[in-house]
């Protein structure tokens, strides 16, 4: 090999030793920001809750932190009747529910199940649902509408969550008018 093959060939191997170890050794530009493989983990929380299928109770431990807090208003009622607070609040508000015939959850038939967008950003992942619903001034139509639940997640476990459930007249007052 002439020499100056050589150089170039070395002098390729260096640049190429240098530029790796320059990404290996390089600061994170945002520290404390999750790495995607972090991120796809919190994705997989939020999924894998909602294809739970389980005990409440089971469910609750599993994937929620002791001292979760759930923002959906229905579920803040049951806080109130419940005393309790955190995951076990979660868990006995949906008790005292099904037994009034309560419906926390009411989307009007979008079903929470294989999400068409899923996002995670920081400590923050957000699932957005598809459904078909029937239109309220022709029922002989349909039309496409959307759901969304938001998490927080802390240290692998739902900390927060949001949804679009709104309080509406009468939703308190199950079948046997409790």
């Amino acid at each position: 090999m002439p020499s100056t093959e050589r150089v170039s060939w070395a002098v390729a191997a260096v640049a190429t030793i240098a530029a790796a170890v320059a990404v290996a050794t390089r600061p994170d530009p945002e520290p404390g920001r999750p790495s995607q493989a972090e991120l796809e983990a919190n994705k997989r929380i939020l999924l894998d809750f909602f294809s739970f299928d389980g005990p409440r109770d089971v469910r609750a431990e599993r994937f929620m932190t002791e001292d979760y807090v759930q923002h959906n208003p229905r579920m803040l009622r049951m806080d109130e009747i419940t005393g309790a607070s955190g995951r076990q609040a979660w868990i006995e508000g949906f008790e005292v529910a099904q037994r009034r015939g309560i419906r926390i959850v009411e989307l009007g038939g979008i079903p929470l199940r294989d999400p068409v967008i899923v996002m995670a950003e920081g400590d923050l992942v957000t699932a957005i649902y598809r459904g078909e619903m029937t239109d309220p001034d022709d029922p002989a139509r349909t039309y496409e509408a959307f759901a969304f639940e938001t998490v927080r997640i802390r240290d692998g476990r739902m900390a927060e969550h949001w949804d679009q459930v709104t309080l509406a007249p009468g939703w308190m007052t199950g079948p046997s008018g409790d």
